[in-house]
């Protein structure tokens, strides 16, 4: 393992002392250009499921990028996998150049404010299993999700191709809201349903849903609908 590996792992592994988690998971994806290490946080309700958390950093093999952090949660129950990278400003990523105690410093700084987005998510996800759905909801929440996710209009010609993922999306949705309730949640997870168990290459899951296109659609989807929460106050809307 490169030299900057090993001071990733020792920085994040004392920066999650600090914060009082323990960094216990970790891998390779993207070919081995790419290792991840995770520090779990308590499980959590959300509805009629647990989500299992993780605050993880990700960081090129050869420590040619910096380091991004970001909250990883999987739905026990069905499986699903959602990642939410924290890479924008808000968090001012890690970079190997810094002394010991200055990466250890920043390394706790970005945990805690990645530990705040993690919250926040999970408040949000409450938020979405409030709401209940009609059907001029999941139309509207969906039509966004497609026209951003896979380039589409709603009414233009689509390849076959194309067509046949998004039955497999609309299968997902529809399987998700039967088993995670008729709520936004359900929705939801319909999305990372597909992402995770339909679109996602069978030897790459994790990879896709934490760093590649599934995980781009994801958080389009988790954008729409929680934009879509912010446009309506209400919690209840007939079909």
């Amino acid at each position: 393992m490169p030299k900057q590996n090993h001071e990733l792992a020792e920085t994040i592994i004392d920066a999650c002392d600090g914060e009082g988690i323990v960094a216990s998971k970790g891998g390779i994806f993207d070919g081995g250009r790419k290792v991840y290490l995770q520090a779990s946080l308590p499980d959590h309700a959300i509805a009629n499921t647990t989500l299992k958390r993780w605050i993880t950093a990700i960081n090129s093999h050869d420590g040619s990028t910096s380091i991004g952090f970001g909250s990883t949660n999987t739905n026990i129950r069905c499986r699903n996998t959602f990642h939410a990278a924290y890479n924008d400003g808000a968090v001012t990523k890690y970079r190997h150049t810094h002394s010991a105690s200055e990466r250890i410093r920043q390394a706790m700084l970005q945990i805690k404010q990645t530990m705040a987005g993690d919250q926040l998510l999970m408040d949000n996800f409450s938020r979405m299993a409030d709401i209940k759905l009609g059907e001029g909801v999941v139309n509207e929440v969906i039509s966004r999700i497609i026209k951003r996710g896979f380039g589409l209009k709603m009414d233009e010609a689509i390849s076959t191709r194309r067509k046949n993922q998004l039955v497999q999306l609309s299968d997902s949705i529809e399987h998700e809201i039967a088993d995670q309730g008729v709520t936004l949640w359900g929705l939801f997870n319909g999305v990372t349903h597909y992402t995770n168990h339909k679109a996602a290459p069978a030897d790459a899951q994790l990879e896709y849903v934490m760093d590649g296109a599934g995980a781009k659609l994801n958080g389009i989807a988790y954008e729409e609908v929680m934009a879509w929460i912010e446009q309506h106050s209400a919690k209840h809307y007939a079909i």
